[in-house]
């Protein structure tokens, strides 16, 4: 699978990648926020070979992309849609980016790619993310995708010796069709 944007390639990932996804999962100010329990080079690789996996399952029910530069091939982030419950069409949005690429829009550009493939191919209704209050980057690209902040979790999740808040944003599906139309005429 592959979609493309104005200046980006979102591809599946690939076990070839793992330097550059280990230079997001060894920086601590990229993972701050994250629950993920990939500690070392092995977790890294690990985590991208169940990615090449979830790639061929059939029904598929995660997309996690790699994010690359049109014309280049080099891993900057991931940014996925997992199929939390088919049967009511809801997904869950993440992403993540190698902090020498933040504040370029690159995120906002693959999370809108991906969204917009969510709603017009896999025919979501409901697509969300979390993040925690302090993450203001991500709530940041969340509202700018139009997502609405839908709920304020407090204390739901055990991170790096604390309990943390999360921050719930959501778009649906009319939601996503009123933006895309508007969008259109804009142009």
């Amino acid at each position: 699978m592959r979609l493309t944007t104005a200046r980006l390639t979102l591809r599946e990932l690939a076990v070839e990648d793992w330097r550059d996804a280990r230079a997001i999962d060894a920086d601590p100010e990229v993972t701050r926020y994250q629950s993920n329990d990939v500690t070392d080079e092995a977790g890294t690789k690990a985590y991208l070979e169940r990615g090449v996996a979830g790639a061929q399952a059939t029904p598929r029910r995660v997309y996690d992309l790699a994010i690359t530069r049109t014309g280049e091939d080099r891993f900057l982030g991931r940014v996925g849609l997992r199929i939390e419950r088919p049967d009511h069409r809801d997904g869950q949005l993440w992403f993540v980016l190698r902090r020498d690429h933040w504040r370029q829009g690159i995120v906002s550009e693959a999370a809108a790619a991906l969204v917009d493939f969510g709603f017009s191919q896999l025919g979501m209704h409901r697509i969300w993310g979390d993040t925690d209050p302090r993450n203001t980057g991500s709530a940041g690209v969340m509202e700018k995708l139009g997502m609405r902040r839908e709920a304020h979790l407090r204390e739901n999740w055990w991170l790096g010796g604390e309990w943390c808040d999360s921050w719930i944003y959501a778009m649906l599906e009319h939601e996503w069709r009123a933006l895309s139309s508007s969008k259109s005429r804009a142009r």
